[in-house]
């Protein structure tokens, strides 16, 4: 029996950012800076896991799981800790967060600072390390601002980044922090990329942080795949990954309400395309034809609910353009609050794929990604 060629994973959704890099008023009561400083979290983790001894993946126990990764010192213990659950020549995408703008307040590190030591570490990595460049048009909202973002764009990923593996490889969005992915001040953001084949992650689910100046329900808007229909069209060679597949909440929707798959995001009426199930609606962009550089990746939503693992089965097997443009990605190290644990999960998807659909959205896609 011929020997299994050995393939490099890419991880194409993780985060490495810090309790110093989250604004102060994130938590109540002053929590996220006191959570940051050594003593009290651990404190606070012994304290979550003492409570029931007698299981180290309870939801306390998850949670102390969490703030011990979140509070480590420089964002090379959290990689350390996610490399050690996959093989050895295993790449990972590492998305920073621009949280200065949600209405919590600033961070104690700034998105800068978070960003050198994002390019250091990748530098360091032998190609292990692809970090994105967390985007918020805010930041760029001044006289200068088109200027400016042009000059952080070039600095961070210059034109030559396909040929130049040591730094940042991509631009990362979160619209639910309170922005649309249509602004107008994201215009010459989307045309380099475009020009100079930079890929884009944006945050595409209900769940996750959102902006503190409006309501949660609210904020979700602002992720909808829809919004990125006309960009898509202006920049038909932009490559775009619309993260999370839709989310946990949709996923479980198309199950309990499956009226809501019925629509079409071709037939229903433009006013009735914000009640289309996200996960169908992602199916049906990826699916149409019309958007040869859509992606999306499972990250979080397969990892949060493994009841949606033989679904996701299904539809790979059944839908090859779909397949070919779906990305693995875990959210480590925001699954850490979740029932199991990153490397059992990880392996259930591959058993539960098969290999040759693990190997291609794990290492096929991601390369065209990329």
């Amino acid at each position: 029996m011929p020997k299994e060629t050995p393939y490099v994973i890419t991880n194409c959704h993780t985060h490495t950012f810090l309790l110093d890099h989250v604004p102060r008023g994130f938590l109540p009561f002053g929590l996220t800076t006191a959570l940051a400083a050594l003593p009290f979290q651990r404190l606070v983790v012994w304290l979550l896991r003492g409570l029931n001894p007698f299981s180290d993946r309870d939801r306390l126990s998850r949670y102390a799981n969490f703030l011990e990764v979140g509070g480590k010192g420089a964002q090379s213990d959290v990689l350390h800790i996610i490399k050690s659950y996959y093989p050895e020549n295993t790449r990972f995408v590492v998305l920073p967060m621009d949280m200065a703008f949600m209405g919590a307040g600033q961070p104690s590190v700034d998105i800068d600072a978070q960003h050198d030591e994002l390019e250091e570490l990748a530098q360091q990595s032998n190609g292990r390390v692809l970090p994105f460049l967390a985007i918020d048009p805010r930041r760029y909202g001044g006289p200068d601002g088109e200027s400016e973002l042009i000059k952080e764009l070039e600095r961070r990923i210059p034109p030559d980044v396909a040929r130049d593996a040591r730094g940042f490889r991509g631009i990362k969005l979160y619209p639910p922090l309170g922005y649309w992915p249509q602004d107008p001040r994201l215009t010459p953001m989307w045309a380099y990329c475009a020009a100079n084949d930079v890929p884009v992650m944006t945050h595409c689910s209900r769940g996750g942080v959102y902006s503190r100046r409006e309501r949660r329900a609210a904020t979700a808007r602002y992720s909808d795949p829809d919004n990125y229909r006309e960009i898509l069209t202006a920049h038909p060679g932009l490559r775009i990954c619309l993260a999370h597949f839709g989310g946990e909440d949709d996923w479980t929707d198309y199950f309990e309400r499956p009226e809501g798959r019925r629509l079409t995001a071709h037939d229903a009426p433009i006013e009735d395309r914000r009640h289309i199930n996200w996960f169908s609606k992602i199916m049906q962009l990826i699916e149409s034809g019309a958007y040869p550089g859509l992606y999306t990746d499972i990250s979080y939503t397969i990892f949060a609910t493994q009841r949606f693992l033989p679904t996701l089965a299904v539809i790979l097997r059944a839908k090859p353009t779909l397949r070919s443009r779906t990305l693995f990605g875990s959210d480590y190290y925001m699954t850490e609050t979740e029932e199991f644990d990153e490397r059992y999960l990880s392996m259930q998807l591959r058993y539960t794929l098969g290999e040759d659909i693990f190997r291609e959205i794990a290492n096929v896609n991601p390369g065209h990604f990329l």
